[in-house]
């Protein structure tokens, strides 16, 4: 049916679309691709497993997860993201140093955790039992997803339009030059790692109940955050929710018409193709280059 494929689709893809807007918020002021992203989900997806399941109330474990998440990144940006940056704004060294932050929380974490997977149940009055409406099939969870998706992007368009916004596209375009014109850019560097942390908190804590909370989940996710990302165009969040949309659509088709161990074969040929054609993604703009 066709709700086989939309709903999971809109649903998963909702959550692509909240990474790849972690993406966004860290991009903005510093230019810098954090590939630590997907170690950050899996760290929320496994503390809201291990909070939920101590006992602690969902809508507590939830804000607990924002906050340690987003302190995490705000860590990486300390020791593996500002010390490039005082180097030269336009060294690309935090490749590797976000690579190994990577590398260093999934250590951590796989002491903290075993590698089984674990369930987590939605908050009440939320469910993951099936709604039977107009021929459509659903949960009420799968609609808060969506709905989280939308409502961070819309926040995030709003804050782009604020002084804030515009101060963190002066950075991202001359620090130096920002800073001249009375622009903190490390104040603002922090906070954007520390809300791009909290974000990527927030994705992983919606997406346990739908994928179950594991070690293993990070990489994957990054990879799809991180295509989502491109497709969407970088900087762009509105981008970034249709890209989710799209990619979620269409591993969801994958799924149900070709085979389900062909569906990321299906979602990165999709990408191949598209980005071929339109490599700046749906929204992204193309860069004057002066020589």
């Amino acid at each position: 049916m066709l709700t086989d494929i939309i709903v999971p689709g809109l649903t998963f893809g909702s959550i692509y679309a909240l990474i790849a807007m972690s993406f966004n918020v860290s991009y903005r002021p510093t230019n810098v691709v954090n590939f630590a992203q997907g170690e950050l989900v899996m760290v929320g997806a496994m503390v809201v497993a291990a909070t939920a399941l101590g006992g602690l109330p969902w809508g507590l474990a939830a804000v607990a997860v924002m906050v340690l998440v987003g302190a995490i990144a705000l860590v990486e940006e300390r020791i593996a993201v500002t010390p490039v940056l005082r180097r030269s704004s336009h060294a690309t060294g935090w490749v590797i140093t976000t690579l190994a932050f990577s590398l260093v929380i999934g250590e951590v974490a796989g002491k903290l955790w075993t590698d089984q997977p674990r369930a987590v149940e939605p908050p009440a009055p939320l469910s993951l039992d099936r709604i039977e409406l107009a021929g459509a099939s659903f949960n009420t969870y799968q609609v808060a997803v969506v709905v989280a998706a939308v409502l961070v992007m819309l926040v995030l368009q709003r804050i782009d339009r604020t002084p804030l916004g515009c101060a963190m596209r002066a950075v991202a375009a001359d620090r130096d030059g920002a800073r001249l014109r009375g622009v903190d850019p490390s104040s603002l560097t922090r906070q954007s790692f520390f809300i791009s942390g909290a974000l990527a908190g927030l994705a992983g804590l919606l997406a346990a109940p739908l994928l179950l909370a594991s070690l293993g989940m990070g990489l994957a996710l990054l990879i799809k955050g991180f295509a989502t990302l491109a497709i969407g165009g970088i900087g762009s969040n509105k981008g970034a929710l249709l890209a989710g949309w799209t990619l979620g659509l269409v591993e969801a088709i994958g799924t149900n018409y070709v085979s389900p161990g062909l569906q990321n074969v299906v979602l990165f040929a999709f990408m191949l193709v598209f980005l071929l054609i339109r490599p700046n993604g749906v929204l992204g703009q193309k860069v004057m280059r002066h020589v």
